[in-house]
């Protein structure tokens, strides 16, 4: 008697041995962002903030080392499951600026100009349990701020055309507001596997 339950400790322990190591639970978002030249940049923050809304499954925001963009796809994989993943998040905002755009024209005598906020880069998503690429594409998001009126010249780079530094405060706020509701909305869906409800 004592054998067959010896036996049958090694076949379930052989069993055991023999299932692959799955991926975890997680969702890893790693964001790397750049430095903005016109206000000070607290994107993670407002992610982190849409994130924590998301209570279907654990969110773990850990950022990919600097040096991920040439890391070979089987060590993405590799680190994502170290780290108990079954998504890998990979956020990189490339951009983050002002842009001047001349809209209307009354030739000679008045010039339209529309300033906005920009902000743009890449998102990639990862499912490790089955070590495949989701998605991979190009994030690309703007706030309009208030016209600016030019009259005479067309030069975009009249002093009078700039943007008073409150309003670019609040303007780039409000990109940051608009770019963490949108991806965390798009994690949300392209993650969303057995983990998320609609």
């Amino acid at each position: 008697m004592p054998i067959n339950r010896i036996v049958i400790a090694a076949c379930l322990w052989l069993m055991f041995l023999a299932i692959p190591a799955l991926a975890g639970d997680n969702v890893i978002v790693s964001l790397k962002t750049t430095a903005c030249p016109w206000a000070d940049i607290h994107l993670e923050d407002r992610l982190d903030l849409h994130l924590a809304s998301i209570n279907r499954i654990p969110v773990v925001r850990q950022d990919l080392p600097a040096n991920s963009d040439n890391l070979a796809f089987e060590d993405l994989l590799d680190w994502g499951q170290q780290r108990d993943g079954h998504f890998l998040v990979d956020i990189a905002v490339e951009r983050i600026d002002l842009d001047l755009r001349k809209v209307t024209v009354f030739p000679f005598l008045l010039y339209r100009y529309r300033a906005y906020a920009v902000l743009s880069g890449h998102l990639r998503v990862i499912d490790l349990d089955k070590k495949r690429q989701l998605v991979f594409k190009e994030i690309a998001y703007d706030i309009k701020a208030s016209d600016q009126w030019q009259p005479g010249e067309d030069n975009k780079f009249d002093p009078a055309l700039n943007i008073p530094a409150d309003e670019k405060r609040q303007l780039f706020r409000r990109l940051e507001e608009k770019v963490a509701e949108e991806l965390s909305r798009e994690i949300k869906a392209l993650t969303r596997g057995n983990h998320f409800g609609s």
